[in-house]
């Protein structure tokens, strides 16, 4: 294969895939763009005044973040697999006061207020191959997720995606989404994909629950943090004829969402890697609108904000995602522009006022301005310090794998189960 991959044919074939995509895609989202950018210059784009180094807030506040990391090869028994997750949550304080901003809460404190190990690991076994996928699947997620009670955990996007018109299990029999109420009775009946599922999308499924039960229990807990980060979109897929979600993680993400704006806690979600198109032209109309020294945030408008949406947007698959509300922002010259999400909900009530751009702009602008000043680590300057913290504690290195099968090898081996059964298939002729 080497050969062949050091040839001019190789090569040749490289460029032309790369010609057409720049054919195809990048002068279409180039044109598109072009539609958008006296609106981007004058209406979506703005900077942010940052506090001073040496500011003192009036009232100190928490920040936490979650993340995750996971394989779903710790371990393979014939056609079983065995997941292994893990979540780490960090808090913060901004601890102007006392001239230590953002110290982490030692670890007991944090453990004690959360009632589980920081970080948290656990394993779990699905097979896909047995005609037990969804019923597996739906009883791991039970596990997870700390709500089990369908309707606790689907009434939430109802209510959301309602503007409130849907309160009740009834109120959903006599809705429109009536024909699909009885579908959605139990966790394994949040399955879409039933027997389809791949074991990536297993894995992508209990990694998600896994993230968000850690993100729910320090929302609920007494440490009361004012923000909660989460890593990732508010991305919820749904169903083309039912429009609901497709998969149960859609439906915990609104009743963590509900969860929050109930506990007076902003939700959010950032990315370093998205598919906002024209992401880079964005960025260079920022620096031209304000400078290249300034910090800046745009504001991602769907088809019913004011104005429309984007024409660079109207093609693309769930940007905005249903619910929630999409910026993107630079704090450093020397990053990309990363993408945040906000509630919709939560939005529409304590950022957007009807009829005030300016006094939404006001609201924008403050709210960037807290986000600016917990991305100020010289290790990660212009991305949270309290995501970066979660990311670093939760993700498994190569040896942290390589340990975790060796003790899956080891209790194998106690339980008389043979190591052998552990490898990959064909392992054994190096293939």
């Amino acid at each position: 294969m080497l050969e062949r991959i050091l040839t001019d044919e190789f090569r040749n074939q490289l460029k032309a895939t790369f010609m057409d995509i720049r054919e195809t895609q990048e002068k279409k989202d180039e044109n598109e763009l072009a539609k958008d950018e006296e609106r981007l210059r004058h209406k979506l784009i703005d900077s942010i005044e940052p506090y001073r180094s040496d500011v003192v807030f009036d009232t100190d506040y928490m920040v936490s973040a979650v993340d995750g990391s996971g394989s779903s090869e710790l371990a393979t028994l014939n056609d079983v697999r065995v997941h292994l997750l893990s979540t780490s949550t960090i808090v913060l304080g901004t601890n102007t006061k006392n001239g230590a901003p953002f110290m982490p809460m030692d670890r007991v404190t944090l453990e004690a207020a959360l009632g589980r190990a920081q970080p948290y690991v656990n394993s779990y076994w699905h097979s896909g191959v047995r005609g037990d996928a969804r019923e597996k699947m739906a009883e791991t997620l039970e596990d997870i997720y700390p709500v089990s009670k369908i309707p606790d955990l689907i009434l939430p996007f109802f209510r959301d995606t309602t503007n409130g018109q849907i309160q009740s299990i009834a109120d959903l029999s006599n809705s429109r989404y009536s024909e699909h109420a009885a579908m959605l009775q139990t966790m394994e009946s949040l399955i879409f994909y039933g027997q389809f599922l791949t074991n990536t999308h297993v894995h992508d499924e209990l990694r998600k629950a896994s993230e968000y039960a850690a993100a729910r229990a320090v929302i609920t807990s007494d440490i009361r943090p004012k923000y909660v980060l989460l890593d990732g979109a508010m991305s919820m897929f749904l169903h083309q004829v039912g429009q609901y979600p497709i998969m149960p993680t859609g439906f915990m993400l609104r009743e963590l969402c509900s969860v929050a704006r109930d506990k007076r806690v902003v939700l959010c979600a950032v990315s370093k890697s998205h598919t906002i198109p024209g992401a880079d032209r964005i960025a260079e109309l920022a620096e031209e609108v304000i400078g290249k020294s300034n910090k800046w945030f745009c504001f991602l408008p769907g088809q019913d904000d004011p104005g429309g949406g984007l024409h660079i947007l109207e093609k693309r698959t769930y940007i905005p995602p249903p619910l929630a509300v999409p910026y993107l922002f630079s704090f450093s010259q020397d990053n990309r522009p990363s993408r945040i999400d906000f509630d919709r909900v939560w939005w529409l009530q304590d950022i957007f006022v009807a009829g005030d751009p300016k006094k939404t702009r006001q609201n924008e602008k403050a709210l960037f301005r807290d986000i600016e000043f917990m991305s100020r680590d010289a290790r990660w300057y212009g991305y949270p310090v309290a995501l970066a913290l979660a990311h670093e504690e939760c993700k498994l290195s190569y040896e942290d794998l390589r340990l975790a099968k060796e003790i899956a090898d080891d209790v194998l081996q106690e339980l008389g189960m043979g190591i052998r059964r552990t490898v990959e298939l064909r392992e054994d002729y190096n293939l």
